[in-house]
Order: structure tokens, then sequence, then C-alpha cells
């Protein structure tokens, strides 16, 4: 007879939800059929702000990492001094695109500088790191919160929503890519891509849509049936851009 949870839970997607009485937030893990009875049949606490479950070999996201990588590669990479990095700096927060190994050191480095500014910044530029299990790649995305603009190639200028960049490097890498362009957009306002290690991007530009000055004020707006969130009022912000799954380096296009 299976154990019985504590816990509930929730399939959205690829995206399990986990929730306990007692829990303020749900904590996430990425679905897959092979595991998700084991999952589920135990029952998850929170120690220190991370879900964990004794009998599965504690953090979920371990557990996860174990799961898509192999325990083996987690057992060698832990005794090498690597850890299991949130991305994103949160611990709920186990899908297996926010997680990624990463030198001890190199992690503690990443909490006292990139995840401290990445919060008090997110309502300028809100920038958010992932990777891609499906190319090894990772992408940082930026929502543009600030009013920034670009010129294309014909010198037209256009406001900005969105940047995606793409990797095919070392994590600490994008790190490091990262903490520059928050350090650079709060110096100088800019973000100059062409001195990241990205090697693609994608860029989003804003919908030209006339408001009213009553429409400025409001968090969105409908144009034919279809909504529109009005950024840069101080009422409505973005908060994490999603990225593209399956976007692979120029080279093996």
């Amino acid at each position: 007879m299976p154990k019985k949870s504590k816990n509930k839970f929730a399939i959205h997607g690829n995206t399990i939800s986990i929730m306990r009485e007692g829990w303020k937030r749900l904590a996430f893990a990425t679905y897959r059929e092979d595991y998700y009875e084991e999952l589920t049949s135990h029952t998850w606490t929170l120690s220190n702000g991370y879900p964990t479950n004794a009998t599965l070999g504690g953090g979920l996201h371990r557990y996860m990492m174990a799961k898509w990588y192999g325990y083996d590669v987690l057992k060698e990479l832990t005794e090498k001094g690597y850890v299991v990095d949130h991305m994103n700096n949160d611990h709920m927060d186990c899908r297996i695109s926010n997680l990624e190994f990463l030198k001890h050191n190199r992690n503690v480095a990443k909490g006292q500088y990139l995840d401290k500014e990445a919060k008090q910044m997110r309502h300028r530029l809100a920038i958010s790191l992932f990777k891609d299990f499906s190319t090894g790649c990772y992408q940082i995305t930026i929502g543009c919160n600030d009013h920034i603009v670009a010129k294309d190639s014909k010198g037209q200028v256009h406001h900005i929503n969105a940047i995606k960049l793409l990797y095919n490097c070392d994590y600490s890498l994008v790190v490091l890519d990262a903490e520059a362009i928050l350090t650079e957009y709060e110096n100088s306002g800019k973000i100059s891509i062409s001195n990241l290690r990205c090697c693609d991007k994608r860029v989003e530009v804003a919908v030209d849509i006339k408001l009213t000055d009553e429409e400025k004020n409001q968090a969105f707006v409908i144009r034919d049936g279809v909504p529109y969130l009005v950024i840069g009022n101080g009422n409505t912000f973005l908060n994490s851009i999603h990225y593209d799954e399956g976007w692979l380096p120029p080279e093996n296009s």
C-alpha cells in the first residue's frame, strides 16, 4: 500500500506544485512520470527554507539533480566541492531549469552579490538565469521595467520589453555576465550586449499602443480582446521572463 503524504500535489504542464498546511508558499519540481509516484508518496518538510525528505536523500533540489543527472554524477561533483545552486535564489523552486552545479565558493559569492543585486533591481531590470536541460545551454532573460530603447539596423528607435541571451559556456561565466549587466546598468543606464559572452540574442520589442491619460495609470489595457501590461507607471512590473526552450547556438541550428 503506497504511503500517504501530508503534502498536496498538483501538475501544471511539466511542473509539479507541492504544498503543505502551514507553508506560506508553494514548492515546485519538474514532472517526470518515472519518479512522480515516489516523490508524491513521501512527506516533504521545510528545513531552513528548503523542501526536504530524509528518506529520499535530503533536499528536493538534490533529489531532482539525482533524477536528471544521475546519483553518481551528484555524488562525484559533491565530493569535488560543488553544490546545487538555485539559479533564481528561490529555494522553493526546484524545477530542473532552475538548478545547476556550482563550486561552493562561487555559490557563496553569487549569493553575496548577484542574488542580492537582482532582487534590489528587479523593478528596473528583472534579470533571471535558466538552464535548458534539452540543449545543455543557459539563458539570461531580462524584463525591462525601466523604459529602455534601442536602435535597429535602419536607425529606428524601439522600446524594448525583454532581452534574451543564449550561452554555451561554463555556468560560472554566465553568472559573471549577469553581474556585469546589473553593474553596468546601475552605473550608466546601459546594457552593452557586445561585451558579453553570449552566443546569440533575441530582443522583444514593445507593441506600439496609444494610451489615454487614464490608461497610463492602469495595470493593463485591452486591445482587440488582447490584454497588454502597462509597464513603467509604478503599478505593474515584470518579475521574470521565461526562457525559450530548445534554443540552440547558431552553429548548431
